[in-house]
């Protein structure tokens, strides 16, 4: 075989390789030569390289979601005890798991579904807290769907993106308008405590301030490519 760079690709993943890697590095599967023919029917087996390098992000993301999967268990069996110790007449314990397994879910179907993360996200972002919000009126409405539950999902949707940005999940571009929207339900949801409309807390402020410096430091750091898709955005 010549020394050229012949072009592979992927038939699955449609993922291009112009290294002398034989199998794809996203799900495995033996790569062609770009007129079709297979790597193993070349009379050279070349040294298989892993291009682009994800394995390392990869194996990174798995141990992010076992570690949240285990938090969330270890929540579960934390609010069963505290719940049977100090029942009332009401299982909220239920509550609670059911809001962390609907997490996990979201959590795994975001890293598994290919398609725009983004979307995905801030739709299960508003879900979400629409969700607590109609959850908290059944129960007699209490508030603490506006103290407490809306803010956590804000600033765990942020911490996921930033999460997702150092993993290398998709570029840092990817997550800001999501960064920004939840930025500005952060300050809609404080100004709205301030003005006594819906329940405040000083965990509001936190949320607000929190979110805030999470999107700035993602403009300040994360190069020309954010401030570019702020600019075609935005149209500035």
């Amino acid at each position: 075989m010549s020394d050229s760079v012949v072009l592979r690709r992927c038939p699955r993943c449609n993922l291009k390789l112009v290294d002398k890697t034989i199998e794809c590095p996203l799900c495995h599967g033996v790569v062609e030569t770009e007129d079709g023919d297979d790597i193993d029917r070349m009379n050279e087996i070349p040294e298989s390289v892993t291009y682009p390098d994800v394995s390392e992000k990869m194996r990174l993301l798995r141990l992010f979601i076992r570690i949240v999967i285990f938090a969330a268990i270890v929540a579960m069996v934390t609010v069963c005890i505290v719940n049977y110790y100090t029942f009332s007449g009401v299982y909220w314990s239920l509550i609670v798991i059911a809001g962390l397994l609907y997490c996990i879910i979201t959590l795994l179907y975001c890293v598994r579904v290919r398609r725009s993360m983004q979307r995905i996200i801030q739709v299960q972002m508003w879900l979400s807290m629409i969700f607590v919000v109609i959850l908290d009126h059944l129960l007699g409405y209490k508030g603490w769907s506006f103290e407490y539950a809306i803010p956590i999902t804000l600033v765990a949707i942020d911490v996921a993106m930033v999460v997702f940005m150092v993993l290398g999940i998709r570029g840092w571009q990817s997550y800001i308008m999501t960064e920004i929207v939840v930025f500005v339900v952060s300050i809609v949801l404080l100004i709205l405590g301030i003005a006594h409309k819906v329940d405040g807390s000083t965990f509001t402020l936190i949320t607000a301030v929190l979110t805030g410096f999470i999107l700035l430091g993602t403009v300040m750091f994360g190069s020309k490519k954010i401030t570019n898709e702020i600019t075609r955005r935005f149209m500035i």
